[in-house]
């Protein structure tokens, strides 16, 4: 399996507070089935975490990468980062302020979870326009979409990937997260599962419990498209299968 979104680089963001954490993070994903973990520290949040790409993001992967290698911990990591979504986004893309995952077109990206619909439209049309394919972090948590799936069908039409949580799924089962998760995945309008995972107690590593749950609600093959196949094509930036339509449409 393939991770990619997980707060693992330690001290930098909400995520994981030091090396040990990050230790115990990473050898919890690799006891699990997972390969490959693309980090994703959240970036250009306003009056927040900033993160951008530069010396700073280089130094902390090569100390997280050689930590790894050190304590023996059989996982790939890959460069990435969670961009949230500013007005401003196309720009800093194009002054090398933000990256894709794993160096390839996919653009890890996320938002206010009350923010208005016709910004995010338009951050991700920036993104678009200049050849990065935006991967929509965790839809399920955004207000808009847990009122109508609509929006996120939409993201999908315009070029954009979606990625669920592990937790919308195996966490509080009537939560409207956990509703608009199971509806996305249920219309097949999911292109990859992630962990987001921000610790050892909370939004852990182990993502096997979610390829076990979709196996055993959906198909072993649906699993393996979200946490195998599709997370694989990212990172070696290959076009991703086409979501299969309902009816035509995406009417639910």
């Amino acid at each position: 399996m393939i991770d990619i979104h997980c707060h693992i680089v330690p001290g930098v963001d909400d995520g994981s507070a030091d090396f040990a954490e990050s230790i115990s993070m990473g050898e919890t994903a690799a006891a699990c089935g997972v390969t490959d973990i693309i980090v994703t520290p959240h970036c250009n949040i306003p009056g927040s975490y900033g993160n951008y790409y530069g010396a700073g993001y280089e130094e902390a992967f090569a100390e997280l990468k050689a930590l790894f290698s050190e304590k023996q911990i059989e996982l790939k990591l890959h460069k990435g980062m969670e961009v949230f979504g500013t007005d401003d986004v196309g720009m800093l893309y194009e002054n090398g302020r933000i990256i894709t995952l794993a160096g390839s077109r996919y653009m890890l990206v996320e938002f206010d979870f009350q923010d208005d619909a016709w910004r995010v439209r338009d951050v991700l049309l920036q993104l678009l326009r200049r050849g990065v394919a935006p991967v929509v972090a965790h839809p399920e948590r955004y207000d808009m979409v847990q009122y109508d799936l609509q929006f996120a069908l939409d993201w999908i039409g315009m070029g954009c990937l979606l990625q669920i949580n592990r937790t919308s799924l195996l966490g509080e089962p009537h939560s409207p997260a956990a509703a608009a998760a199971e509806r996305l995945l249920s219309l097949g309008a999911v292109h990859a599962v992630a962990t987001d995972a921000h610790g050892v107690f909370t939004r852990t590593t182990e993502l096997i419990d979610a390829f076990d749950h979709i196996a055993g609600s959906y198909s072993e093959e649906w699993a393996s498209t979200l946490l195998k196949e599709t997370p694989r094509r990212i990172i070696e930036n290959r076009r991703v299968r086409r979501l299969p339509r309902i009816e035509g449409d995406w009417n639910y």
